[in-house]
């Protein structure tokens, strides 16, 4: 028969057992709930995603459904026009991805040149407007004013210029799609390349300047080279945000004319809502899915994330 202090030492041992076995999983148990939420809104509806791909159509009864194998990812890339809403995907990405690039880093390092503070802020915050503008907004907007009937755009060309305003949702949809997201999302790549051309030490521009380095080698050799962490983690970033484009492109020309514009997004929609056909759909975004992925990791392989934590 077991004391009152015997109960009471075995209460306490247990207590700190317990105690013991919470301290040393801590980080285990403050993770647990974005694992949780993680594998709640990511894993289980990309295996649910895997599934529709490869059954005929869903039911209630999960063990019910037809087995159909690879005939849904069949149809999408003979007769669903997967392949071809990728070429058209990978273009955007590409050139929108470029410009962007490029005009942002020039707009940033002009803006760096600047020597007022003044005129420094008043350029952040006019440069930055533009992607405040909500997709479907700017889609809306970019629709009255491409139009060629009452569009601002072909009449100051038409009577500004020699030239004649081409109609551009209906002859050039997808330079004007690219060209519109490159106005949209500039901004955003200005602000990280601003930020970075911010905390370049003065010391190495001093030095380069004083050994005689012109005004681009001082860019090609010093600037870009420090600045290589912000423009490797800006561009996967954005890359990875053109890969999910919809919104704008589908506000404004709906995917044509045609399939001109038709996004691997905007198919993918289509098959669903439109075409009714969910595996057809599902079959798309899970080759979708892995395309990216495989894209990301040969940019990471490739350029390395060296630098990006110093």
């Amino acid at each position: 028969m077991s004391t009152p202090t015997q109960t009471d030492r075995k209460q306490r041992t247990g207590t700190a057992r317990v105690r013991d076995v919470f301290n040393d999983y801590l980080p285990y148990w403050f993770v647990a709930p974005m694992v949780l939420v993680m594998v709640m809104i990511t894993f289980f509806p990309g295996a649910y995603d895997l599934y529709l791909s490869v059954i005929a159509e869903p039911t209630l009864n999960v063990f019910e459904a037809e087995f159909v194998g690879l005939s849904n990812y069949q149809t999408a890339f003979t007769r669903g026009g997967a392949l071809h809403s990728f070429v058209i995907t990978v273009t955007v990405v590409v050139s929108a991805l470029a410009l962007e690039s490029v005009l942002g880093f020039s707009l940033a390092a002009l803006v760096t040149g600047v020597e007022s503070s003044r005129l420094k802020s008043f350029y952040r915050v006019l440069f930055i407007i533009p992607m405040a503008v909500a997709p479907v907004s700017l889609a809306t907007i970019g629709r009255i004013m491409l139009n060629t009937e009452i569009g601002v755009v072909p009449y100051l060309i038409n009577t500004a210029t020699p030239f004649a305003a081409p109609a551009f949702l209906s002859e050039i949809p997808l330079l004007t799609v690219i060209l519109l997201d490159t106005w949209n999302w500039t901004p955003f790549m200005f602000i990280i390349f601003y930020a970075g051309l911010s905390s370049v030490p003065d010391t190495l521009v001093e030095a380069s300047r004083v050994d005689g380095a012109p005004l681009w080698r001082r860019y090609v050799h010093v600037i870009i080279p420090y600045m290589k962490p912000v423009v490797f983690v800006a561009t996967l970033i954005r890359m990875i945000d053109l890969f999910r484009t919809f919104g704008v492109v589908y506000g404004l020309t709906n995917g044509g004319p045609g399939t001109a514009t038709q996004l691997v997004s905007i198919n993918i929609y289509e098959q669903m809502f439109i075409n009714n056909s969910p595996g057809v759909a599902t079959a798309i975004a899970v080759v979708y899915l892995v395309f990216v992925i495989a894209i990301a990791n040969i940019v990471i392989a490739k350029v390395g994330f060296e630098g990006v934590w110093d």
